[in-house]
Formats: C-alpha cells, sequence, structure tokens
C-alpha cells in the first residue's frame, strides 16, 4: 500500500502545486482509501478461496464418511445375510438330524411293540405250549409203558411157554409107556 501511496504523492506534487493543499491530502486519502478498498477486496478474494477450500474440504470429508458408512453397512448387511444364511443351514441341518433320531425312536417302539406281541401270543398260547408238552409227555410214558408191557408179555409168554413146556416134559418123563 505504501508502494501504491509514495507515487501518487510525487504525482500530484509534481504536476501542480496549484492544487491547493486540501486537495493533496484527498487526493492521498481517496487514493489511500482506493489502496485499502484494493486490499480489502483481495483479502477477501482470498478469505472466499479459504472458504470455498474448507467447504469443498468438509463436503469431501462428509462424501468421504457417507461412503465409509454405505460401505460399511453394506458390509453389514453382508454379515449378517452370511450368518442367516449359516443359521439357516445349521436349523435344517438340526431338523434332519431330529426327523432322523424321531425314525430311529419309531423303528424302536415298532420293534418293541411287535416283541410284546409275539410275547403276549406266546403268553397266550401257553396252555396250548403246557398241553402239548404233556400230551408229549404222556406219549413218551405210554411207549415206555406199551415197551414195558411188551417185555412183560414177552417174558410172561416165555414163563409160560416154559411152563408148558416143562409141564409136557414131565408128562412125558412121567408116563407109563416110557
Amino acid at each position: 500500500m505504501k508502494r501504491i501511496i509514495i507515487p501518487l504523492i510525487l504525482s500530484f506534487s509534481g504536476s501542480s502545486f496549484a492544487n491547493s493543499l486540501q486537495e493533496q491530502l484527498s487526493a492521498v486519502a481517496q487514493a489511500e482509501q482506493q489502496g485499502k478498498a484494493e486490499e480489502q477486496r483481495l483479502m477477501d478474494i482470498q478469505r472466499e478461496k479459504i472458504e470455498e477450500n474448507k467447504r469443498l474440504e468438509q463436503k469431501r470429508r462428509e462424501r468421504a464418511r457417507a461412503e465409509a458408512n454405505r460401505r460399511a453397512a453394506i458390509a453389514s448387511a453382508e454379515r449378517k445375510a452370511h450368518r442367516e444364511r449359516i443359521e439357516a443351514e445349521l436349523k435344517a441341518d438340526k431338523n434332519r438330524d431330529q426327523k432322523y433320531e424321531d425314525e430311529l425312536r419309531k423303528l424302536e417302539i415298532e420293534k418293541q411293540k411287535l416283541a410284546l406281541a409275539r410275547e403276549e401270543a406266546r403268553v397266550k398260547r401257553e396252555n396250548e405250549f403246557i398241553d402239548q408238552e404233556l400230551k408229549n409227555k404222556a406219549a413218551q410214558t405210554d411207549v415206555i409203558q406199551s415197551h414195558a408191557d411188551s417185555n412183560r408179555n414177552i417174558s410172561e409168554g416165555g414163563k409160560d411157554l416154559m411152563k408148558s413146556e416143562g409141564k409136557a416134559r414131565e408128562k412125558e418123563a412121567g408116563g407109563w409107556f416110557n
């Protein structure tokens, strides 16, 4: 600013002394005022540029923050979807396992029911089995008895045969005409 004022003063002082001191001071003041105004305008422009840069930087940061938030939300949604997919698979596996175990239990229960029914039928027919066993033993006894009777009959027949043979020999030997 001083650089502008000094040439102005020299130009005014050299051109005319006729001008009154008042006019010269007024011109100097006006030049100084213009210089200050120009300096103020340049400072305002610089300040506006700085503020504009700050606003642009702020917007850039906000966009970066929004982008980071968007990416974080997408990543979170992907993690959540992945976790839900895994949970669904685990649940499906668990349901399959439970169904398989239920089927195994049903089969085991059916086996037990069949075993009980078989045992029940055997118990209901136990009297028949007992009767059959008694008949079998009675038949065995009859066979043994008939063998014994047969042996006894043979023995008695042999005994009778021997007696009659003995009597016949006695009669033959005891007879007169011998």
